[in-house]
């Protein structure tokens, strides 16, 4: 819909002699091509062809690196080199977990470094998520009046159990947080 408002936009402005006008619509042509290139970009991130091409590892070691270009915040990656076996839905669910893990140690944490470790432990892929910032108390979590605040961990745990996993979480005041994402591994492991 995007592109065709901004190919309509662009048409009535090559189609106008009333400068003001032409002006107006060239600003709404631009606003509109930002718009494309912004969704595109969001589109990207959230479920970038690395992660259906190559797998979960490499997505999240994709999406490390292109933290650590963005954000003055050592990012490190490591996996055990295990092959995984993962439905599509889990391996998008896990990815977007730590995307918005990393995020938020970026945006919150104040942290100098941040980890993501992704191992197999019996029949079961770990993802272990842990920087070392300001961490907070876990019972906020849970609370009504902080959910706004920690609706991002709640969500993550929520769709982790509907899908059969876990969400373990360790943080104190000024202490780091570590979070660790469990997921049942498919039946070919």
């Amino acid at each position: 819909f995007l592109a065709i408002s901004k190919l309509k936009v662009d048409a009535l402005r090559n189609d106008t002699s009333d400068a003001e006008f032409a002006g107006d619509l060239n600003e709404i042509g631009e606003l509109t091509g930002q718009a494309i290139q912004q969704t595109r970009s969001l589109t990207f991130d959230l479920s970038p062809p690395v992660l259906y091409e190559l797998g979960l590892e490499a997505a999240l070691e994709a999406l490390a690196e292109r933290m650590r270009q963005q954000h003055p915040i050592r990012i490190q990656f490591a996996h055990d080199r295990n092959p995984k076996s993962l439905s599509e839905d889990l391996s998008v669910l896990l990815y977007r977990a730590v995307r918005e893990l990393l995020i938020n140690i970026v945006k919150h944490a104040r942290a100098r470094t941040a980890r993501t470790f992704v191992e197999t432990e019996e029949r079961e892929l770990r993802i272990t998520v842990e920087d070392d910032g300001c961490g907070f108390d876990i019972s906020e979590i849970n609370s009504h009046n902080n959910r706004v605040g920690k609706f991002g961990l709640f969500s993550i745990r929520e769709r982790l159990n509907h899908l059969g996993g876990r969400f373990e979480i360790a943080s104190q005041p000024g202490q780091g947080t570590r979070v660790t994402l469990i997921a049942p591994l498919g039946p070919d492991y």
